[in-house]
């Protein structure tokens, strides 16, 4: 996904990701989005490596294609 492929939630999405772990309903509450619309958004993000999922629907961050920013985990 490159930059301008992102939505404005998607970069809300990968901004509160640098800080912390999130599950969706926790980062819909946050963001103030629905939690199937954040669970769209984050499984688009996944799908192109941005956000990595935990298991147990917990996600971090991964990648911003914004700045070509890479965890600092690898």
């Amino acid at each position: 996904m490159k930059a301008e492929d992102l939505r404005e939630v998607d970069g809300r999405i990968l901004d509160a990701l640098k800080e912390n772990r999130y599950n969706a309903p926790l980062l819909a509450d946050e963001l103030g989005y629905s939690k199937q619309y954040i669970r769209e958004r984050l499984a688009d993000l996944r799908r192109h490596e941005h956000v990595r999922s935990l298991g147990y629907g917990l996600y971090e961050f991964q990648s911003d294609p914004r700045n070509n920013e890479p965890n600092e985990s690898g």
